[in-house]
């Protein structure tokens, strides 16, 4: 799914909720067993007000086998970490976006970030 003037709409969703009238401290999701906690390696501008993903990984096993996600086609190794994911990579069906993007699964979009990205 391409996002028309994503660029813009990212800078213009940043600048509000980096203000100082709308900017909160990002606290981090509760811990479920089986949640993976995705670190943020890369410094993107604003970045920093939205907590880092959080990957129901449980959730995931539960509904499907391994391979669904460890193969070559998705491209997620057998090992935690190993993957740096971003959002462009997801948008371009890469990863996440291989079923993200509408169907089966739920689209990112503006409106699901915290589906993820949970405070």
């Amino acid at each position: 799914m391409k996002h028309t003037g994503y660029f813009i709409g990212v800078g213009l969703l940043l600048a509000v909720l980096t203000s100082p009238a709308v900017a909160a401290p990002v606290a981090a999701a509760p811990v479920v067993v089986g949640d993976i906690h995705l670190k943020r390696n890369a410094k993107v501008a604003g970045s920093e007000s939205f907590a880092p993903a959080v990957f129901p990984h449980w959730v995931h096993r539960v509904n499907f086998k391994c391979y669904v996600c460890h193969n070559k086609t998705v491209g997620f190794p057998m090992k935690a970490g190993s993957t740096a994911i971003t959002m462009e990579m997801i948008d371009e069906g890469k990863y996440c976006g291989v079923c993200h993007k509408g169907k089966p699964a739920f689209g990112v979009s503006f409106e699901t970030c915290t589906r993820c990205h949970r405070k």
